[in-house]
């Protein structure tokens, strides 16, 4: 009898040893807490805030993965014509938010935020997986240590350039390490006209993109004053409005679409693109038989060997405080952020939330036949800088590229372009505050 009972504990333990080994198998936020989770069919509805998720995106990666694991979660993702704003309005805030962290702010105002701590801690969540950049960026949206999103991807930027245009004037490629003065230097020899060709140096991002190469705020935090008659702002400013005003760039008093042009038309050498962003253009490019010769370095600081790869751009996922289903919705985080998934993103060409290791820099872009033999390394030799998030920085990031224009455009003086968007920002600011 003794022996038989032995027989029945040693099997049971080898059941559960297994179990426990098939929950893990995922790597990520697991399946310990799953158990009390009803399996009940539902649908949760996922809404996208300053960022966009394209319809095949969300159904590769979004609901064709979490219906792998949870079969009785369906996924539908919001009308892009419907601001959050409105759904909170008329009380149809979905179930899970898909945002940028410069939308965050957005969504503390309208707290709609959950804290994810007692989910992290039910489902065994293991924080240390992720991106320390990220996780440190996230830290500022929770006073008391919330965590009110995990991070599902970043951007990291490179300098982009047409081997075609560099080779057709003779000049040599760009390298990593470069400043802005340099990549500027090299941008004047190439914008020339040729064969009834305007050839065009550089495309910069615009001036709000330069200046997150220096982290610059456009509000001071302490004071909730518009901060942008810095000297890094009008550095940075001078340097952006000096390099388009070269001949080309302004056409029948209007500033071109360098993106379009870099791709379509193929006249810009060189463009400062985030890079997941470029990539998956340069990809489907080549599908369509549209592709050009190109390969990316570093993207360009404003110093020797100082600065940042601009800041950092996490894409979240956010658990609503409204939901009804908030198990289910955390769920979906545990297998959006999941090794699997992960890798998944990162061989595709989207820059994984997780930490950076070889084997995943490695593995970067290995599914797309267009990276092969690319210099990858150029998005990950920066580290992104961790910026403090306010609610007016859309604002302030729409005037600062308006004061370029007015520098561009119309003639003002960087100095008195600036203190007017400085102006116009400490307006919105009183405005936004007496609401």
């Amino acid at each position: 009898m003794k022996t038989r009972n032995y027989l029945i504990v040693t099997v049971m333990l080898s059941l559960l040893s297994l179990t426990a080994c098939a929950s893990q198998k995922n790597g990520a936020v697991e399946t310990s807490g799953d158990a009390s989770v009803s399996t009940e069919p539902v649908k949760l509805r996922l809404a996208v805030v300053s960022t966009a998720l394209s319809d095949d995106s969300f159904q590769t990666y979004f609901v064709q993965e979490v219906k792998k694991k949870y079969p009785n979660i369906t996924l539908e993702k919001v009308d892009s014509s419907q601001s959050i704003e409105s759904l909170v309005a008329a009380g149809e805030t979905p179930d899970l938010i898909y945002s940028s962290l410069p939308g965050i702010p957005k969504l503390q105002t309208l707290k709609v935020l959950e804290d994810l701590t007692p989910y992290i801690r039910k489902f065994n969540t293991d924080l240390s997986r992720f991106d320390p950049v990220l996780m440190d960026s996230l830290k500022q949206f929770g006073s008391n240590g919330e965590v009110i999103a995990l991070p599902y991807k970043m951007n990291i930027p490179a300098l982009f350039y047409n081997k075609e245009v560099f080779d057709r004037f003779g000049v040599p490629y760009p390298k990593d390490g470069m400043t802005w003065d340099e990549v500027f230097s090299l941008a004047k020899t190439l914008t020339r006209e040729d064969g009834g060709t305007q050839y065009l140096g550089i495309s910069t991002g615009g001036a709000d993109r330069m200046a997150m190469g220096l982290n610059l705020p456009y509000v001071d935090t302490k004071t909730n004053k518009a901060q942008l008659q810095t000297d890094d702002w009008k550095q940075v400013l001078s340097m952006f409005t000096s390099a388009m005003s070269l001949p080309g760039y302004v056409v029948n008093e209007k500033l071109p679409d360098l993106w379009a042009i870099f791709n379509k038309e193929k006249r810009v050498a060189m463009g400062a693109f985030w890079g997941p962003d470029a990539i998956g253009n340069f990809s489907e490019m080549e599908r369509k038989g549209e592709g050009f010769p190109w390969d990316m370095v570093t993207v360009p600081t404003v110093k020797k060997g100082q600065g940042y790869a601009w800041q950092v751009d996490a894409h979240t996922l956010v658990v609503t405080s409204t939901s009804k289903h908030k198990e289910q919705a955390y769920q979906v985080l545990s297998v959006m952020t999941s090794d699997e998934v992960q890798n998944l993103l990162n061989k595709n060409g989207v820059l994984t939330s997780l930490k950076k290791t070889p084997e995943l820099i490695k593995e970067y872009g290995a599914e797309i036949p267009t990276v092969k033999g690319k210099n990858v390394n150029a998005l990950f030799a920066l580290k992104p800088a961790v910026k403090e998030f306010t609610k007016f920085d859309d604002k302030g990031r729409s005037l600062v590229n308006s004061a370029a224009n007015d520098v561009l455009l119309k003639g003002t003086n960087v100095n008195t372009a600036l203190k007017n968007a400085e102006e116009q920002l400490d307006q919105f600011i009183i405005q936004q505050s007496q609401n």
